[in-house]
């Protein structure tokens, strides 16, 4: 049978293990994949601890997205055209499903043929950073050449790719991180201005580096206490899109900082990637013409075996010196529906 990832315990990477269960059809408006590479996720850790959008099915469970295959079955209701096809999922938030294994049943309308230059490795690591950053700045901050961006946890797969995106456009960004170290691997992915948040002046800085002006999006998953470092450094009509909750510490919404947000007529919003499931093909269109021209890329931090998944979670939530995504590989087996 074939072997898939399950999570048997909320408590995270640890409650997870590989577990041979039976190959079935897709239900109707699906597809079957036999995957050959999937990526990790930040997300997936919050769903195996059910702290996340989408609450925990019922144990044990599959996780997972970002995960790339060809496609051996369809649902009814599918063209069987799609049979063979190099498909890649993106992002969705529906369904009792996950992608982490050998083979994966997704909703139709939840993937996209593979980009035909890109390996398997490759295109699993694209489509769900891409669209993250994307549906942010493209259509949450209606970004252009003259934006200032300020992006935070900038090292993170969709801060690297709002990098990218911005730079398409000819925007300017300026990127965070808590450690000096990552400074080089950010100017390396193009950022305009790379900044420590750690620092006392971090206030003052986003300032300097914007000529007084402050900046005018910013693209932040962390929030929390954050939120205070950055929020007197705001360009006038600023947009704040927050994407995550990577600090978990109240946000006060007191009267200096209503006064704050009111005097530079700024705007809060909370953004999440799943609003925007019925405008995937518009962002796949634009995220292929980056990589048509060679403005967006794939970015890999490290390749692990499908059975070394554990040592692949374990390098994740490591202190880093390389950044992107993080993939496992899968050999196929020849396996049959029904086959044992």
């Amino acid at each position: 049978m074939p072997k898939v990832i399950r999570l048997h315990q909320p408590t995270g990477a640890d409650g997870l293990q590989i577990d041979d269960i039976p190959l079935t059809d897709p239900p109707e408006n699906t597809v079957r994949i036999r995957v050959s590479a999937c990526c990790l996720n930040w997300g997936d850790v919050d769903y195996m601890q059910d702290n996340y959008t989408q609450k925990l099915a019922e144990l044990p469970a599959r996780i997972g997205h970002d995960s790339v295959g060809v496609v051996d079955a369809v649902g009814k209701n599918i063209d069987p055209s799609w049979i063979g096809k190099r498909v890649c999922s993106l992002p969705y938030f529906s369904g009792p499903y996950g992608e982490h294994g050998e083979f994966a049943i997704i909703h139709h309308d939840s993937i996209v043929e593979a980009y035909k230059d890109f390996s398997d490795i490759e295109a699993a690591s694209v489509m769900g950073q891409y669209t993250t950053a994307y549906f942010g700045l493209i259509k949450q901050g209606n970004i252009n050449k003259d934006s200032k961006i300020l992006i935070s946890a900038a090292t993170s797969t969709a801060g690297i790719a709002a990098i990218k995106i911005a730079n398409m456009i000819g925007a300017t960004t300026v990127c965070t991180t808590r450690d000096k170290d990552n400074k080089s691997f950010l100017n390396d992915m193009g950022a305009s201005e790379v900044l420590i948040s750690e620092d006392e002046n971090f206030p003052s800085m986003i300032r300097e580096v914007t000529c007084g002006d402050g900046v005018d999006i910013v693209f932040d998953p962390i929030n929390g206490r954050f939120f205070n470092q950055y929020l007197y450094s705001l360009a006038d009509n600023a947009k704040i899109i927050l994407y995550g909750g990577i600090d978990d510490s109240k946000v006060e919404l007191d009267l200096d900082t209503q006064l704050e947000l009111t005097k530079r007529n700024a705007t809060l919003r909370f953004f999440s990637v799943q609003n925007y499931a019925d405008q995937m093909d518009e962002a796949v269109k634009f995220i292929e013409s980056g990589f048509d021209n060679g403005d967006l890329m794939p970015v890999i931090d490290k390749i692990f075996a499908f059975e070394d998944f554990q040592d692949a979670y374990a390098y994740m939530a490591s202190k880093r010196k390389t950044f992107g995504k993080i993939v496992l590989t899968i050999n196929q087996y020849d396996y049959k529906v029904g086959s044992e």
